[in-house]
């Protein structure tokens, strides 16, 4: 819910945020109570209270059961209020301030006690009256530590729900509302609206003021002291501070929201595909498959050789990661994959060094480098920096004999530094490229600090004077952040280089703007495996996200507890919640005092560069839970333009899980799907116009098919032809849409697959 109010201050935790802490506090407390009432009923019937160490204790033992007592019903009344009403219900929830200030009452009360009992306990023991082995002081200590635990846990719990901007947010909203109350008087309402903006900008200033300090104590280890990293800091903090700060709800609700959304995207994706007026009959890794959707074929030769070229410089931008990333994404078999033998300084066995800056004394990076890598021999190295400045992202330039290419290869994110980049996600102008092009404000700047130091020092020249025969060519390359250099920096490489190509795997969506990445699409293809959240981020699709992730928890009276419980493998099926797909989502609601500002600044959409070569996963019917068959499939950049909520939308962005889907795609083929070639007659018999009679076209027509699915959709289904356009178009009725409609797509295969020119199912002219 939006953020908890009391003590005339808003709190960075929701009053639904309750019950699961004060079932943890019930708990506890019934588990001492128990103990000390089975304790004291002991020493009572054998009489122990009379001796040295027991005797005076009887009273401390008791207060502490009635105090814990006391605390237990309150935990209780506290998560049974929590646990109703939906997220955004707040009147449901009415008596939480009431029933915690309560508690916090009890709390100064319980280590008043908890103090009380150190102090007499520690008294005992100096005057040697007990034991420290006496089981009357062992358990004794052991509630009080305990209380003192569970006290420092809270204060501590108390300390990060703290919202430095609370106190002017609540004064904010207090005055809005008294405005909006005494709206029909006929008082001036100057002062109040002067007061409502001076308020308004305070909380602005706070908010961004708490996201610096935030943003500077998380990267502080990124050892960025001058002032252009500190304007960094700023830009970072007033784009959090957009995002999060303006709208009245915490954490918890936005992870909530999450879950409520991915079930609500696979129910409207379950929907569209039983409609009957459109022609999608499947959706894989979040993208629709339809007679449109075109499939990558390996059977084209030239197609073969571009993906397996694809393929192949995949590994350099896995090998960039050097030796940290090979032991992140290898743990069991990095060992054994580089060989860093003979290479310390101090070993007489050592080879020249090569150019590796930023490297450390066993050349950790050059040896994970040139044995990760294809490179033929360690000679073909010829630069890398990896000393990893600020907005200069890890590189390294080598020559690829196999391909005849120069390789500049751009390190993914891996480090605080790079992180910096990733989150400078505004726009700036490229003027020195094209005054009416955008790009990514972080990667524009690294693209620009390695261009200057290729310039500088003549590396690519120098590379090229390497190569043993001429024919080279330029190729760029890399994973994540690595991904979004490589295009912008391309740009500034093809004036020398006009023959270069660049190979983007994972970019990031919020890249470039739309003419520029038109003009990508020459010489860029981008990769994307599955539901990487990655190409799907930008800064308008985050702010969607936003708005559909509150819309959906506005109009759902599911509370948050069971929102969560539901998604544990033994009580998912018990806790069924409200069916998300009959929420609306608007756009439109006010979530803030200042969502409709945020709103009105929506930023100017972005994409991901060059060509799209979307690697989607299969899971047959039959083996649900098995391991998927990949495909590939070309996909149009702006198809990119959602966040889809799933359990792999990270995994599916490691640079490891990409290139083993790439290499599924070549080695694992689906089964052979059979082909069936609609006569004449049959084909007259399936098309139709409006009043039944049967089209005449100027040509035969006969539908071509790949699998028994594809010829049963046709038999079932009645196409008229759309005059305007001058195009034939699907529909497909629902007494006729066959029950195998949720199966599987058609399988990648090397020998069935249509080429690129033609979708999936395609319409094949022959002359009569």
């Amino acid at each position: 819910m939006p953020g908890l109010v009391v003590f005339n201050r808003r709190w960075s935790i929701g009053s639904d945020d309750l019950p699961v802490p004060a079932m943890i506090l019930v708990f506890l407390n019934s588990v001492w109570v128990i103990a000390l009432v089975s304790m004291v009923i002991e020493v009572h019937m054998t009489d122990g209270w009379r001796g040295d160490c027991s005797g005076g204790f009887l009273w401390y033992p008791i207060m502490t059961i009635g105090l814990l007592a006391l605390l237990t019903v309150n935990d209780v009344f506290i998560a049974v209020q929590s646990a109703k009403g939906g997220v955004f219900d707040k009147k449901a929830r009415h008596n939480i301030p009431v029933l915690l200030y309560i508690r916090t009452a009890l709390l100064v009360v319980e280590t008043i006690w908890a103090c009380s009992g150190c102090v007499l306990l520690n008294w005992k023991l100096r005057t040697s009256q007990c034991d420290s082995s006496d089981l009357v002081y062992t358990l004794l200590c052991v509630v009080v530590g305990s209380n003192m635990v569970v006290i420092f846990f809270t204060l501590l719990t108390l300390y990060m729900s703290f919202d430095s901007a609370g106190r002017t947010f609540t004064k904010f909203q207090n005055l809005q509302q008294n405005s909006a109350d005494n709206s029909t008087s006929s008082e001036p309402t100057l002062s109040v609206e002067t007061r409502q903006e001076i308020l308004s900008r305070k909380l602005r200033d706070l908010h961004e003021e708490k996201w610096t300090s935030r943003v500077t104590a998380g990267f502080c280890c990124a050892a960025l002291r001058k002032p252009s990293d500190k304007a960094v800091f700023n830009k970072i903090a007033i784009l959090l501070a957009d995002y999060f700060d303006n709208l009245d709800v915490v954490l918890s609700d936005f992870i909530a929201g999450m879950f409520l959304l991915r079930k609500q995207q696979k129910s409207a994706h379950a929907d569209t595909v039983q409609q009957p007026t459109n022609d999608i009959y499947q959706y894989l890794s979040g993208m629709a498959i339809s007679p449109r959707t075109k499939f990558l074929t390996l059977k084209d030769e030239n197609m073969q050789s571009e993906f397996t070229c694809m393929l192949h410089f995949a590994e350099y931008a896995l090998a960039a990661y050097g030796y940290q990333g090979q032991y992140f994404f290898y743990p069991a078999k990095a060992c054994c994959r580089i060989n860093i033998c003979g290479r310390c300084r101090g070993c007489p066995s050592r080879q020249d060094e090569r150019i590796l800056v930023g490297d450390n004394c066993c050349q950790c990076q050059y040896a994970a480098i040139t044995t990760c890598s294809p490179l033929s021999s360690e000679d073909d190295f010829i630069y890398g920096n990896y000393e990893n400045k600020p907005n200069f992202p890890s590189y390294f330039v080598c020559l690829d004999h196999t391909y005849k290419k120069v390789v500049l290869c751009i390190r993914g994110t891996l480090s605080i530094r790079d992180a910096l980049i990733d989150l400078q996600g505004d726009s700036t102008k490229l003027d020195d490229i094209h005054p009416s092009w955008k790009g990514h404000r972080g990667m524009v700047a690294a693209a620009d600090n390695i261009f200057a130091e290729l310039t500088e020092h003549q590396i690519l020249e120098s590379a090229f004077d390497r190569c043993p025969t001429s024919g080279y060519s330029l190729l760029v390359t890399g994973h994540s952040l690595g991904a979004g250099v490589a295009p912008i920096i391309s740009f500034r490489l093809r004036e020398k280089y006009p023959h270069l190509y660049c190979y983007a795997f994972s970019p990031p969506g919020g890249l470039l703007s739309l003419d520029a990445m038109n003009e990508s699409r020459e010489f860029t293809t981008s990769i994307v495996v599955g539901k990487d959240i990655i190409p799907r981020l930008g800064l308008p699709q985050l702010e969607y996200f936003r708005s559909d992730i509150l819309s959906l928890l506005e109009n759902s009276s599911t509370p948050k507890w069971r929102i969560f419980t539901s998604t544990l493998p033994l009580l998912g099926r018990c806790l069924e919640y409200q069916n998300t797909a009959d929420l609306p989502i608007s756009r439109s609601q006010n979530y803030s005092p200042f969502f409709t500002r945020t709103l009105s600044s929506t930023h100017e959409p972005m994409f991901m560069p060059g060509r799209v070569l979307h690697i989607v996963k299969n899971y047959p019917r039959e083996k649900p839970k098995g391991s998927p068959l990949y495909q590939a499939v070309w996909a149009d950049n702006s198809s990119f333009d959602t966040i889809i909520v799933s359990p792999s939308m990270l995994e599916d962005h490691l640079p490891n899980n990409v290139l083993e889907a790439m290499q599924k795609v070549v080695e694992n083929h689906g089964p052979k799907k059979p082909e069936k070639m609609l006569s004449e007659e049959e084909r007259r018999a399936t098309l139709r116009c409006g009043d039944g009679e049967v089209i005449s076209t100027g040509t035969d027509l006969s539908w071509e098919y790949t699998c028994q699915m594809e010829a049963t959709v046709a038999f079932g289904n009645s196409i008229e032809e759309d005059f305007k356009s001058n195009s034939l178009q699907m529909l497909l009725n629902e007494e006729a849409k066959p029950p195998t409609q949720s199966l599987s797509a058609p399988l990648a295969s090397e020998e069935d697959l249509l080429s690129v020119q033609h979708s999936t199912y395609s319409i094949s002219s022959q002359k009569g």
